[in-house]
């Protein structure tokens, strides 16, 4: 009997900063299509790289393996 494999890609984000107007600046978290899983805005271009780069963090947390080949 073949076992069946089960193959798992890595999860892939990116964070990116946009400015938007003269004192402002957003930042999304996207995935590997480009969609934006999570995004806000900040005052400051460190400020939102900062906020950009702790919610990259905490969705690496929570999320697990993504199965290519879902059971």
């Amino acid at each position: 009997m073949l076992q069946k494999s089960v193959q798992f890609a890595p999860a892939m984000f990116e964070v990116l900063l946009r400015r938007r107007g003269r004192n402002r600046w957003q930042w999304q978290v996207c995935d590997r299509a480009g969609k934006a899983i999570m995004q806000g805005f900040e005052d400051s271009r460190p400020g939102a790289k900062y906020r950009g780069n702790r919610a990259l963090f905490l969705l690496l947390l929570t999320s697990g393996r993504v199965s290519l080949h879902p059971s």
